[in-house]
């Protein structure tokens, strides 16, 4: 049998100006946060500045890094905010 392959999706990254970001359903959070930071010409090594955040069930919540795309329910045009401050565990 063949496996799945996941599906691509895209988020609006939200930043200033949106920017649209092409994503894989098993990428990690952080993978997808050191994407759009590079939208943003943000350098990686900042990439403890900085979260996701996005809409889920009607709240804003906070990313989880460790998780993935899918496990975080992100839908495709699903707007997500880069916004600075300190990662789950990061202090």
């Amino acid at each position: 049998m063949a496996e799945n392959p996941k599906r691509e999706i895209t988020l609006h990254i939200v930043y200033g100006v949106n920017k649209p970001l092409t994503v894989q359903e098993d990428e990690t959070i952080e993978t997808v946060k050191l994407d759009a930071m590079e939208l943003y010409g943000i350098p990686r090594t900042d990439k403890d500045k900085f979260v996701l955040k996005a809409k889920i069930d009607g709240q804003e919540e906070q990313l989880d890094d460790a998780k993935t795309v899918e496990a975080s329910h992100l839908k495709n045009d699903q707007k997500v905010t880069l916004a600075a401050g300190a990662p789950f565990g990061a202090l």
